[in-house]
């Protein structure tokens, strides 16, 4: 639990502390140590306000060990790897952990018995109970083996693993998970040989780890845990996999704390020391509460308390003679000093109070009642009203008169030396009066006191000292003692916390409970079952002496917080000598396991040994190890206690401050001034409501360097950028607002002497765009990290570095080889560190292609071809100086994954509410977010109360987000579509509360609605809750969301490709073979040789519906593993502290493996664990290898806008509407059986001109292209030889590249009505690129590429050397999605002729610019339709005999109107087309199509002006492209 807001408040305050880091950009850590607690909760009860949640035991562990894995394969630990479970914990501790179970257990009641109140019908099994997660149960016992069955497996299976000490602190182990992390790190520092420059990760969930790695000064010390979302909103990530995770840096922490007492720096008359400021630190966060006292009153992190603390400290430490927390032990002299001086704060925040009192009185003429005038929860019936005028009139009783005395002296303490007491007036002798009553009244009603005294006061003093003191010594040296505990629920207040400078503090050490003790001093009675059955009666038996520690009612109070969770519980406290003399008479009744449970244990060591230790029997579920090479041993808790003079305080004297080592921040290396100010910065979703801490970076020199001395510094080397998060990068320009330098490789590129840039001048578009990627600098550093950059007058552009990888040299050596980011990304020059001085990187770990494909080695083929993607084995490396590699590998075919229209049709809003029988604007809102407030309404402003979502939670505007199976964002009109699904569950939602429906239809205007609105005539029954509990069950809440214009298979999709695949699979089986090869070194994949996000095959792009294998070994998926890419994610938008991670996002993909494995993930309409999300490093794509794509005819279902079976935009027949829905006139309409048929009759005969297919005559329809007469007699004439022209060229080498004039003899004229989608040659088809998707407008060419002195797989044109941010400047509206590597758009349309499209490309006709347009894959259609789904053109050879007849009335509007040819509407040209085929050919329409539904929109009117079109000889030069006349804004784009 720790400190409530703490890690929030921190991390708002300090906003370069917090790194939301990917796995690839962790640093390098020694040690690693979980606090296991917090994953066992979340793998066992994720949800615990769901009644009908089950789980089962094999689950739970199945989830555990899966986390464990994911967690050690992100920070890869190099020695040691520590999991830490709670023991017993001390006595102290003890008084939270029994309110907390005891609030659980009435929380998961209250659930059951409600959900039992509305009818629901509850699982059978038994809920999983959390506090079950207590040492000495069942359940404890039994994740210990399984836990130590584990890591004999990882250690025996996994090569990172056993190259680690591993260490077991289990619940038998006694101590809290952390401090027993903390016991291990303070034995560690004591040993000789112990390295202090030790790099150390802490994981965790509790904010109280912050202060407990501040106690160790170690240099290096980050802390790992889950990326939080604030919110009630926001879900929580279901898996690792889902998770992002927050790296917070303690190093740099302790460079902002310097920052934050530096104005006393010069002030203090001892020497100023960082660590001892530090140790102070640790102690006001004492003050603000933690597990073991509760917090001062006033005192809350949400009030500024942290602010008030430092503030009061800056002023009381330059008076005193040296530090207050001396390493753990507490000056109790000069702790007194600073209470005194922050006990003014109870005086200024009772004026508050009094200030409402005198208001009360004012209105009511009355004082108010004891009641009236407390703000916590009145328990004390005897308390009473004191008239402040008897009270002077009269003598007060003793215990009145202590508490004014301690006022008094608190109002004599604030008065300076030499100044005179002067009488007060009777307003502050009122206000006096006001405060000691209010203060008597705190005593008696929260701590139970009846009379306040002197000596109740000291006592109250001297209990808080001696709490703050144990704490002290519990942080810094380990347990003072295990049987002291804070007796009071509530802390006195601070004026109160006076005289104990002479108190001697000492404490019992003791021993720790038995686990059974702790049991039943934790537990409560409905928890009871946890302990062996001789203790039930001690807990609900009504004679059992100790049965009051268990009462069924009790009370909560809030005590000036906000959330439920943070309320005090007010049960008693347990008497330990009442409790053991209770479970006394019980032990002789407990078996012998139940005996063995209730003793302590030591920790286990693990580490690899080559000795077999035998056959390791798993306990349950789980296989057994058939040869296990882990050495278990055990090390006891008293090994580790160190004598006080053992230990080693502070930063020990060989730690490398001064030294970089990669992945820890600082900020030492630029000059910098801080301040503290209220600049909204966004480090978590929501922009901080309290002040920051804003560094502003000082320039070196007065005057700014000139841009070309800036070029010569900087150009072409390697630099460290992202200050204060530093890394390396390599410069490839420099500009500044008037000029850009680009680099040039000087060795290749240059003449001696001669500048090692190239120039170019910086204006129109590129002077815009470089004042907005300035724009965009600046904001990310103020708006995200709190650093002021001042005026950026120079950019450098540098590409950060992404991995390292081994390649061979010369054939006999490994060379450790950088890889560099695709995109560059631009800094400010004032925050680019040239040089420094870092820590050495770690030694080549692999010297020679002997070591790195050792004999019987797995490693992965990147040769293109059938074997592209397969897993296969070294056979002999003797080879390696030839440069190929011998392997075995086992070739199988590949099933072809096609698409099927298996989905329910998306339907707009008005067509869905119809559905429903709502109207569109209620669907809209329902689907949506419906704030409620409880209670009746009220004119106060609502942002602060506490809502309730009533909404259907469907669709998310602001953060574009879908949800799968239930809605949809049209990507043209971007208008909200739903399914099927999702209209049956508002008509449910309808039937179940139909009076919200009814209230919402006549009040639909509002933001937030009171509950008085929605229920008047049930108010105050729960009818908000009741339904927001509702929504909760209901299986939307588990559906996946995702990003809009993501690509993904529905649920159904899904299940019929799987069930495809699984067909295709069956039939494959015994097929496979084994084959050896040499194979280049270079085309082979081996993970272990590359770190960082480098991907397996660089050329490789990704696509839906391709087969990928998984290529890595370190995630739950097997390496090697085959499945289906069923979803596409574009690039999430984190908020990173590194600019160039928001430029150089990867998209992510959903895989669907063909097998389920351990640690998967369940979809939709799935219950076998099958799916895995991926990132293109760990894929290797069969489909992008072994050229399967197009292979399969796809059918892929679009958004349909009506209730019918959909009109895909893109059909089968050839058919490419512009339109959405396309229907012909009524007449003259066809069915799709019909159309069907026309395509089939779309076949050239062998006497007559070629038919012409839908496509093209669409196409020269809608552009007003048309034959001439010379065209049309040449196109009737030619050959069918020459007509194939495309069969005939199948076998040429290639297409010509559009420079090349045509050569030989021209091709003939009607090639264009056999490819469907290709244009007339009389005007070059437009090629779009990726400019349409990156650049402003019309951009200026770019400058030249530069080069380097080595390969760089780096950015292309379009990125380098100025990257396009995401500015609202410069992006385009509706932007389609693409991925990386999107120039193997060519190839990608050549693959859809066939498997061998790589090496066989057809042979367009010479006259033609051989551009990617004029291929099959030019549709005309919306771009939703387009990218991977395009339907597949194939070669179709014509038959023997074709009705000619056919034939020629289709070519005779072509002949006719050569020389005028009117504007015909859209749907009159394809109905012409569709009606002319042979009569009684058509087949039988289905009977469960749906007829066609017609097209609403208006018809065009036909036009009278004649469209001359010139003929051109086919070996002439293409004219200069003319802007064509359309009738339809046509998405052109190229897959």
């Amino acid at each position: 639990m720790g400190v409530p807001k703490f890690f929030r408040y921190t991390s708002e305050r300090y906003p370069c502390l917090n790194e939301l880091v990917k796995q690839y950009q962790i640093p390098d850590f020694d040690n690693m140590y979980l606090d296991m607690n917090g994953i066992i909760h979340n793998c066992s009860h994720p949800d615990d306000s769901n009644p009908h949640f089950r789980i089962t035991e094999e689950k739970i562990f199945q989830d555990i060990f899966h986390y464990l894995s994911i967690l050690f394969q992100i920070i890869k630990p190099k020695k040691l790897f520590f999991m830490a479970i709670d023991g017993v914990a001390p006595r102290a501790k003890m008084n939270q952990q029994r309110g907390r179970r005891f609030r659980s257990a009435r929380e998961a009641e209250k659930l059951e018995e409600e959900a039992k109140q509305k009818g629901e019908v509850l699982p059978t099994e038994k809920r999983f109970d959390s506090n079950c997660i207590t040492p000495g149960t069942v359940f404890m016992a039994r994740l210990h083996e399984q836990l130590k069955y584990f890591v004999k497996y990882k250690i025996s299976t996994d090569p990172l693993w056993s190259k680690v000490k591993v260490v077991l602190s289990g619940h038998e182990t006694p101590g809290e998970g952390e401090h027993k992390i903390m016991d291990y790190i303070r034995w560690s520092r004591s040993q000789p040989d112990y390295d202090p420059n030790t790099r150390h990760c802490l994981y965790g969930l509790d904010a109280d780890l912050i202060m407990l790695g501040m106690c160790t000064h170690e240099p290096h010390f980050a802390l790992l845990r889950e990326e939080v979302k604030f919110g009630k909103t926001t879900q929580r990530a279901t898996s690792p996999e889902d998770t992002n995770f927050y790296l917070l840096h303690l190093s740099l922490l302790r460079e902002y704390l310097e920052q934050e007492f530096i104005s006393i720096k010069d002030k203090l008359p001892f020497p100023y020391d960082i660590e001892k400021i530090v140790d102070d630190w640790v102690l006001m966060g004492f003050l603000v509460g933690n597990d073991f006292i509760p917090n001062l009153p006033n005192m809350h992190i949400n009030n500024d308390a942290l602010p008030v603390l430092y503030k009061t400290y800056m002023t009381v430490l330059p008076t005193l003679d040296g530090y207050i927390n001396e390493a753990g032990d507490l000056n109790l002299r000069r702790f007194e000093v600073f209470m005194q001086e922050l006990a003014k704060i109870d005086m200024e925040k009772f004026q508050d109070t009094y200030a409402d009192l005198k208001y009360f009185e004012a209105k009511l003429g009355r004082r108010p009642t004891a009641n009236e005038r407390r703000e916590y929860k009145p328990n004390n019936d005897d308390t009473f009203n004191v008239n402040v005028d008897d009270i002077k009139a009269n003598k007060p009783d003793d215990e009145l008169q202590a508490l004014i005395n301690a006022t008094q002296d608190m109002f004599m303490d604030d008065m300076e030396n030499g100044e005179e007491y002067e009488e007060t007036s009777d307003e502050e002798a009122n206000m006096e009066m006001e405060f000691v009553l209010h203060k008597k009244d705190y005593y008696m009603n929260k701590l139970d006191y009846s009379k306040v005294t002197d000596e109740v006061l000291a006592d109250q003093a001297e209990g808080y000292v001696r709490a703050i003191q144990w704490n002290l010594f519990y942080y810094y040296k380990g347990c003072p003692s295990w049987c002291w505990y804070y007796p009071h629920h509530y802390a006195p207040y601070i004026s109160d916390i006076k005289g104990f400078q002479d108190l001697k503090i000492e404490f019992e050490l003791g021993e720790p409970f038995k686990p059974f003790e702790q049991l039943l001093a934790v537990l409560p009675a409905a928890s009871k079952h946890l302990l062996p059955a001789p203790f039930h009666d001690l807990m609900t038996d009504e004679d059992s002496p100790i049965v009051h520690y268990y009462p069924h009612n009790f009370e909560t109070d809030l005590n000036g917080k906000r959330n439920d969770w943070e309320a005090v519980v007010l049960i008693p406290f347990i008497d330990e000598v009442n409790l053991l003399s209770a479970m006394e008479p019980c032990y002789q009744r407990l078996t012998e396991e139940e005996k063995k449970r209730n003793t302590h244990g030591p920790m286990l060591v693990y580490s690899w040994t080559p000795q077999n230790q035998g056959v390791a029997l798993a306990p349950a579920y789980f296989p057994a190890i058939p040869a296990c090479q882990a050495a278990e041993r055990g090390v006891w808790r008293g090994d580790l206690q160190l004598a006080p003079a053992q230990l080693r305080r502070g930063l020990l004297p060989n730690a490398k401050r001064d030294l970089l080592f990669p992945g820890f921040p600082t900020m030492r290396h630029l000059k910098y001034q801080t301040s503290l100010k209220k600049c909204k910065v966004k480090v978590f979703d929501q922009p901080s409501r309290n002040e920051s801490m804003i560094v502003e970076i000082i320039k070196e020199n007065e005057t700014e360097d000139s841009l070309e001395k800036a070029a010569q510094e900087l150009l072409g080397k390697v630099v460290w950028v992202g200050w204060p998060h530093l890394t390396k990068a390599k410069v490839i320009s420099v500009s500044d607002e008037k000029m850009r330098l680009h680099h040039v490789d000087k060795q290749n590129n240059n003449v001696d002497g001669a500048p090692n840039y190239s120039t170019e001048a910086n204006f129109g578009n590129l002077h815009k765009q470089w004042i907005s990627e300035r724009s965009t600098i600046i904001e990310h550093n103020m708006n995200r990290l709190g650093i002021e950059l001042g005026d950026v007058k120079i950019i450098v552009h540098a590409v950060n570095l992404k991995g390292y990888k081994y390649v061979v040299q010369d054939n006999v050596q490994m060379v450790l080889q950088p890889e560099w980011c695709p995109r560059a990304c631009g800094y400010a020059r004032q925050a680019v560190v040239a040089s420094l001085r870092a820590a050495a990187p770690a030694p080549a770990r692999i010297a020679s292609p002997r070591d790195a494909y050792p004999v019987g080695d797995s490693v992965f083929l990147l040769a293109r071809g059938d074997h592209y993607g397969t897993m296969a084995t070294v056979v002999d490396a003797e080879c390696i100086r030839s440069g190929r590699i011998k392997v075995c590998v086992r070739e199988r075919p590949e099933p072809v994954p096609a698409r099927r229209a298996a989905a329910a049709p998306y339907r707009t809003a008005n067509h869905a509410a119809a559905a429903c029988g709502i109207s569109a604007q209620m669907l809209s809102r329902i689907t949506g977010t419906v704030l409620v407030v409880s209670g009746q309404r009220n004119e106060f402003p609502t942002e602060n109360l506490n809502k309730i979502n009533v909404g259907l939670n469907l669709k998310f505007n602001k953060k574009n987000q879908e949800v799968s199976g239930y809605t949809r964002r049209c990507k043209v009109s971007n208008s909200w579509l739903y399914s099927e699904r999702c209209t049956e569950l508002v008509q449910s939602y309808a039937e179940h509360f139909p009076e919200l429906f009814d209230s919402l239809a006549s009040s639909h205007n509002k933001d937030v609605y009171f509950e008085s609105d929605l229920f008047p005539n049930e108010m105050g029954k729960g009818k908000p809750q009741e339904i927001a509990q509702w929504i909760k069950n209901q299986p939307h809440m588990r559906a996946a969301r995702r990003d809009c214009g993501s690509e993904a298979l529905e649920p159904e999709e899904m299940k019929v490709l799987a069930k495809s695949l699984e067909r295709q699979l069956e039939e494959l089986k015994g097929k496979e073979k084994k084959v050896t090869l040499q194979v280049k070194w270079n085309l082979l994949y081996k993970p272990e040789l590359q770190s960082g996000n480098l991907p397996p095959d660089p050329a490789a792009d990704f696509q839906l519906l391709d087969r990928v294998a998984c290529a890595s070994r370190r995630l739950a998926a097997p390496a090697g593993a085959a499945g289906t890419v069923v979803a596409l994610a574009p690039p999430a938008a984190p908020n990173t502290v590194r600019l160039s991670d928001k430029i150089n996002a990867e998209p992510t993909f959903l895989v669907m493996f063909d097998q389920p494995f351990p640690g998967g993930m369940t979809e939709d309409l799935f219950d076998e664990p099958r799916f895995y999300r991926m990132s293109p490093s760990n894929l290797l794509n069969l489909s992008f290898g072994r050229k399967l794509r197009g292979l399969a005819s796809t059918t892929p279902p679009q958004d349909c806008f009506l209730s019918q079976t959909p009109n895909l935009l893109r059909r089968d027949d050839g058919h490419h509407s512009a339109f959405a829905n396309y229907s012909p006139p009524g007449d003259k309409a066809v069915s799709p059986d019909n159309r069907n048929h026309a395509q089939n009759q779309n076949v050239v005969a062998s006497n007559g001109p070629p038919n012409q297919d839908n496509a093209t005559h669409l196409l020269r329809s809608l552009l007003k292209i048309s034959e001439t007469d010379s065209d049309s007699k040449k196109s009737k004439n030619t050959s069918e030889q020459n007509r194939n022209w495309r069969v005939k060229n199948d076998s040429s080498s290639g297409p010509i590249p559009m420079s090349q004039p045509p050569r030989g003899p021209p091709q003939p004229q009607n090639w264009r009505k056999e490819s469907a989608p290709m244009m007339n040659s009389t005007r070059p088809p437009p090629v779009y690129t990726n400019e349409w998707n990156n650049t402003y407008k019309s951009q200026p060419p770019l400058p030249p590429y530069p080069t380097f002195g080595q390969p760089f797989q780096g950015p292309g044109p379009s990125q380098i050397p100025f990257p396009q941010f995401q500015n609202p400047h410069f992006q385009q509206r509706n932007q389609p999605f693409t991925f990386r590597n999107q120039d193997n758009n060519m190839r990608g349309q050549h693959q859809q002729h066939g498997p061998r499209g790589f090496e066989q490309n057809p042979a367009f006709p010479k006259h033609l610019p051989t551009v990617g347009a004029v291929t099959a894959n030019v549709t005309l259609g919306p771009s939703w339709n387009q990218p991977n789904n395009q339907a597949k053109t194939q070669n179709v050879k014509p038959p023997a005999t074709t009705n000619t007849n056919t034939n020629k009335q289709s070519a005779a509007p072509a002949q006719n109107n050569a020389d005028k040819v009117p504007f015909v509407p859209l749907q009159v040209q394809t109905s012409q087309r569709r009606i002319q085929q042979p009569s009684g050919s058509s087949n039988k329409q289905d009977p469960g199509q749906n007829p066609t539904p017609k097209s609403n929109l208006p018809k065009p009117q036909p036009s009278n002006i004649p469209i001359v079109q010139q003929s051109q000889d086919p070996t002439s030069r293409p004219m200069k492209k003319k802007k064509p006349r359309i009738a339809a804004n046509l998405p052109f784009q190229i897959d």
